[in-house]
């Protein structure tokens, strides 16, 4: 009675295996299609007029580093030129405040105040304070910044 009650499972699988055989059989294999490759067509690229930096001077100095003054045209360095007579400028990290006084003086044949330096996410920035004398609007003006 034990062999009976096995034989029938297993004929009920054996049905069921050959079933999906011909299933498998049945499925045609997908052919591979050839992709054919997008035309490009050339882009017209507009040009478009950068913003000229305005470096005053690269000069060298006798330890032979060259020191960068660059004018700062920002908001705040507009209304600082015309209320305080102050030029602002961003230099190179390892100049001091008396190199950026001495610099100053020469290439703008000027009078220095003060100079006050800022640190700020791995730039130095300089806020030059010029005797008031002479006007920050004129060099500003020469520089094109106003």
């Amino acid at each position: 009675m034990a062999e009976k009650e096995i034989k029938k499972p297993v004929k009920k699988i054996d049905k069921k295996v050959e079933k999906e055989e011909k299933k498998i059989k049945q499925v045609k294999p997908v052919k591979e299609k050839k992709v054919k490759p997008a035309k490009v067509k050339p882009v017209k690229v507009k040009e478009t007029k950068e913003t000229p930096e305005v470096e005053v001077e690269k000069k060298i100095i006798g330890g032979g580093k060259i020191i960068h003054l660059k004018p700062m045209v920002t908001e705040k360095a507009v209304m600082l030129i015309e209320s305080q007579n102050v030029m602002t400028f961003e230099t190179t990290m390892d100049i001091r405040r008396d190199q950026i006084k001495e610099e100053v003086e020469e290439i703008f044949e000027t009078k220095v105040d003060n100079v006050r330096t800022l640190i700020r996410k791995s730039k130095k920035y300089a806020y030059v304070k010029l005797n008031p004398k002479t006007p920050a609007i004129d060099i500003a003006t020469k520089l094109g910044m106003i």
